[in-house]
């Protein structure tokens, strides 16, 4: 399905809506693999004493590493993907059926550190829909904001994710 101006107007009506909540308790071991892969090797993230002798609760997760698991799933096997790669389940409260999505780009606010143990819950929510001309036709261009917080509502990354749709 091509992205059209009836398309635009009807997933704008969705703006405010928000996603289930889902949450994960951040694993040391999948955080420590994370940094080695982005080639970060700051001793906050391998030696639980040193994060200790330094205030923190145990190992700290790389800042970036909560959008990395935006959904904290599998991805799930190849017939439950979308045909631009993506998984079925993934934004399934925006109606984007037959539109094929990618990353555009996202800003990042941390709040607080997070370690290795502590249980994030993520809400996202619809904050912005429009649309552009582009040499393929139209686009769609979404505005999610994802917010992420510890199991006791504290408060540990924002960030807000530009999707585009084709």
């Amino acid at each position: 399905m091509a992205v059209s101006t009836e398309l635009v107007e009807r997933v704008r009506q969705h703006v405010g809506d928000s996603s289930p909540a889902v949450s994960a308790t951040i694993d040391g071991l999948l955080s420590r693999r994370y940094a080695r892969a982005i080639g970060d090797d700051n001793p906050l993230y391998f030696d639980e004493d040193y994060a200790r002798e330094r205030g923190y609760d145990g190992l700290v997760v790389p800042p970036n590493f909560l959008p990395s698991y935006l959904d904290w799933s599998d991805g799930g096997p190849e017939d439950g993907l979308r045909p631009d790669g993506t998984p079925a389940h993934e934004m399934q409260w925006i109606p984007l059926e037959g539109v094929r999505i990618m990353g555009g780009g996202e800003e990042m606010h941390f709040h607080a550190p997070v370690t290795a143990g502590t249980e994030v819950v993520l809400t996202s929510s619809l904050e912005e829909v429009s649309s552009r001309d582009s040499r393929s036709g139209l686009m769609l261009i979404l505005k999610i904001r994802n917010e992420y917080v510890a199991r006791d509502g504290r408060p540990l990354m924002t960030s807000m994710r530009t999707v585009l749709g084709r």
